[in-house]
Parts: C-alpha cells; structure tokens; sequence
C-alpha cells in the first residue's frame, strides 16, 4: 500500500540528547574494569577458536 504522499517529511535539525562523558576517578576505574574483561574474553576467544 502506497504511503500518503500528500504529506512532506522534513529531517529535524533539533539538538538530541547528549551524554556526558567525563572521565571521572569512578568512571575511569569502571572503564579499566571493563576493558580488563574484554581483553580477558579476546583471549579465551582466541584459545578456542
């Protein structure tokens, strides 16, 4: 079925959300953890492949 083209679509150019990124101790502590666990599952993914 053909969509109503008697309407006009125009992008919105409004600001999205953003998040905030700071490297705070915590966050940078979290970060560290998390790439500990991605390197540690690179290495078992590598051993059983």
């Amino acid at each position: 079925m053909q969509e109503n083209s008697s309407t006009f679509k125009i992008p919105s150019f409004a600001k999205r959300e953003v998040y905030n990124f700071d490297a705070t101790k915590e966050t940078f502590e979290i970060y560290e953890e998390l790439n500990a666990i991605a390197e540690e599952i690179e290495k078992c993914r590598a051993r059983n492949y």
